[in-house]
């Protein structure tokens, strides 16, 4: 099996997390916002993905009240984009 990890790696993401998981050479990374569709569909048949992990989310309370728009992007609009391509790319493969 191999993991795609799709990051847009804001502030508190760091190219060093990927190095502490196991059998790294089947992991592939990713630089992307999980709101971009065609990205997300590129992803999806470039790699014949199987299974989805959501864990893409703006978290830092503090930071979401000072200015809550980028929480609003990520954490809803961009779970949005990716439940709507995922569905499209899982009922287009299901019929072909």
């Amino acid at each position: 099996m191999t993991v795609v990890d799709l990051d847009a790696l804001t502030y508190a993401g760091s190219l060093e997390n990927p190095t502490q998981l196991p059998d790294l050479d089947r992991h592939i990374f990713i630089r992307g916002d999980i709101r971009d569709s065609g990205l997300i569909e590129n992803i999806l048949r470039e790699h014949t993905i199987d299974a989805v992990i959501h864990f893409a989310a703006e978290s830092h309370v503090d930071r979401s009240i000072l200015e809550p728009a980028p929480f609003i992007q990520t954490n809803v609009l961009g779970t949005a984009a990716l439940l709507d391509v995922v569905r499209g790319y899982w009922m287009n493969s299901a019929a072909g």
